[in-house]
């Protein structure tokens, strides 16, 4: 027993027989881990098939289109599928986890979430025969959306428009109200455009992002248009382009200032039927951005019915925040801004007898008119359904301040300076003058207004607008019904209310006259009073991408 019980020849196999079921733990954990990867990364695999199945197809049958790709899969063991439709916001500021939002009735999104079980080897020696697995996939279609905002004009005023346009390009602009109506009936397509002014002037950028921001003159990007618009089969439209190219002068632009393509903006190509904007309001935007100075004195004489003489002076200021006029994006994070403008409109009513008066007598009218740009923003894209497909766009008017009253023409185009008109004299005689003054104000704090436009309205190419909830028109009107008049003898203030009670029903007479012509100048400019018109110029919901 003593020579037994020191004996070391059993050592070994005691040490292996203890270590045994470690050495097993260990093999399990390797053979059985594996294989549960293998498993995982098969799940993996078909949740990612099953998500993208579910983006692209049917929105009504995502879980049967999800169940079916599971199927086809074969894998060994039963696998649920579970499948939730929602929204998914690719915005870099949102933590990838929250990006995917549930809920019913959209599509634009999918989560699939696969659970099953992958079997175990020697780990079944302990008793645990499987294990749980599960994965899931987000696939969400790839959306694009583009749109305008601006202002309709009032009325097509071919004399109005070819004087703006000649102090805009210093030449002597002579088209026809019938040019004017081709050019804002017909539509660019911006992607479509943007290869031939590649072309035109012989840039070597590669991208349209590239082409954008290259600079160019404004006779070449002309040219370009007036090839897009022949190619499109709009010749008339493409003539009077072409009347403009001799006075455009070379003053170089970037379009960037203009148009952001977005995720389009590393293409070379592609992109068309997404954004189209109409001729009239890309050909005014380039001259504009062209043009020396941004501020321009029209002289139109006698043309407004009642008024002897009528000069109108204005100036375009910046977008805010240097933003695009029109913008392709898969987000409804930008803010799209028309310019904002200021209007110094002086006019002289035609002689007429005032009450009190010997004579007759002339009376001017000096009105200011300043708006800041309307804003419009992209709200939501539905790629849910053919028969839901649209477009949801937010705007909001632009704040308008207008007054009777004197202000100083070399500060209108300094937008960083506040001007304030002062009292105007209206009537001037060598021993009684009329002093006037009125003042409003509106749109500061204007809510944001939804408007929807379905696929037809967008293929149509449908304008909507919104208004301020306070009411701005007939701001002349409003202006002569409210102003303020005093009658000065010798510089001495005096009661003369027949006087004035006779002054103030000449400048209501002629306040509606020029009520059209504010309408129909700010809508040369792209802006509006206390309104502003939209368009969603394109969409398209590309085939579904992976995004989780």
């Amino acid at each position: 027993m003593t020579g037994l019980r020191e004996s070391t020849r059993g050592g070994v196999g005691a040490l292996v027989a203890l270590a045994m079921p470690v050495l097993i733990g260990i093999a399990a954990f390797a053979v059985d881990l594996g294989a549960m990867q293998l498993d995982t990364r098969r799940l993996q695999g078909m949740a990612d098939a099953a998500a993208l199945a579910a983006a692209s197809g049917d929105p009504g049958n995502v879980q049967q289109a999800a169940d079916a790709m599971v199927l086809a899969a074969h894998f060994p063991r039963r696998v649920t599928a579970r499948v939730t439709t929602g929204s998914y916001r690719a915005d870099a500021s949102i933590a990838a986890a929250a990006r995917f939002t549930p809920a019913n009735g959209s599509s634009d999104a999918v989560r699939v979430e696969l659970e099953s079980t992958s079997p175990t080897f020697l780990a079944a020696i302990f008793g645990r025969r499987e294990v749980p697995i599960s994965r899931q996939a987000i696939a969400a279609r790839q959306r694009y959306a583009s749109f305008s905002i601006g202002s309709r004009l009032a009325s097509l005023d071919g004399g109005l428009l070819n004087a703006y346009l000649s102090a805009l390009t210093g030449g002597n602009v002579s088209l026809s109200v019938m040019d004017y109506r081709a050019l804002a009936g017909a539509d660019v397509d911006l992607f479509r455009y943007l290869p031939l002014l590649r072309t035109k002037a012989g840039l070597q950028a590669a991208s349209f992002g590239d082409v954008l921001k290259s600079n160019v003159s404004t006779p070449q990007a002309l040219d370009a248009l007036a090839s897009a618009l022949s190619a499109d089969g709009q010749p008339q439209a493409a003539n009077a382009i072409k009347g403009l190219l001799n006075m455009a002068g070379t003053r170089a632009i970037s379009l960037a200032a203009l148009i952001d393509a977005g995720p389009l903006a590393t293409q070379s190509e592609g992109g068309t039927g997404i954004a189209k904007v109409d001729a009239l309001a890309l050909t005014t935007a380039m001259l504009q951005l062209g043009a020396p100075t941004r501020q321009v004195s029209l002289d139109l004489g006698a043309s407004v019915p009642g008024l002897t003489s009528t000069r109108v002076t204005l100036a375009i200021g910046e977008r805010e925040e240097q933003s695009p006029w029109i913008a392709i994006t898969d987000k409804g994070t930008p803010v799209i801004r028309t310019a904002q403008a200021r209007l110094y409109l002086r006019s002289r009513v035609a002689p007429t007898a005032l009450a009190g008066l010997s004579g007759l007598v002339a009376v001017d009218l000096p009105i200011f008119v300043e708006l800041a740009g309307a804003e419009g923003r992209l709200n939501a894209i539905n790629c849910a359904s053919e028969a839901t497909r649209g477009v949801t766009l937010e705007a909001r008017t632009d704040a308008v301040r207008a007054a009777i009253g004197n202000v100083d023409e070399g500060r209108m185009s300094d937008f960083t300076s506040p001007i304030t008109p002062t009292p105007a004299r209206l009537v001037d005689t060598v021993l009684v003058d009329v002093i006037g003054s009125s003042n409003i104000s509106t749109g500061a704090a204007e809510p944001w207004q939804k408007l929807n436009f379905d696929w037809n309205a967008i293929q149509s190419g449908t304008r909507k607008t919104i208004r301020a909830t306070a009411p701005v028109g007939g701001l002349a009107t409003s202006l002569a019904t409210q102003a303020s008049l005093k009658a000065e003898l010798l510089g001495l203030p005096i009661p003369v209310d027949p006087l004035l009670r006779s002054v103030g029903g000449v400048l209501q007479l002629v306040s509606p006259a020029l009520d059209t012509l504010l309408m129909t100048t700010t809508g040369a400019l792209g802006v509006g009073i206390g309104e502003a018109d939209l368009r969603a110029t394109g969409m398209r919901c590309g085939a579904a991408a992976l995004v989780g």
